[in-house]
């Protein structure tokens, strides 16, 4: 049985992710990994839900890019 297709509105990748939150892509990877960030995988591709990354820099407002509390 093939995976369903996720509806891409609701999800970007982790090149789009990472220029929303100002960081890397490797750091985006870094933030899924450390679960951090929400993503799933479709194939190869990791894909980040909006909300997730909404979410994430709410709780992360204001702190600067180097602020410990973020990892």
């Amino acid at each position: 049985q093939k995976p369903t297709m996720p509806d891409l509105n609701q999800f970007m990748t982790t090149e789009q992710a990472a220029k929303e939150l100002g960081f890397t892509v490797v750091s985006v990877r870094n933030l899924v990994y450390k679960k951090k960030l929400e993503s799933i995988r479709f194939g190869r591709s990791l894909l980040i839900p909006k909300k997730a990354v909404k979410e994430y820099l709410e709780k992360t407002k204001g702190m600067s890019k180097n602020d410990p509390r973020r990892k």
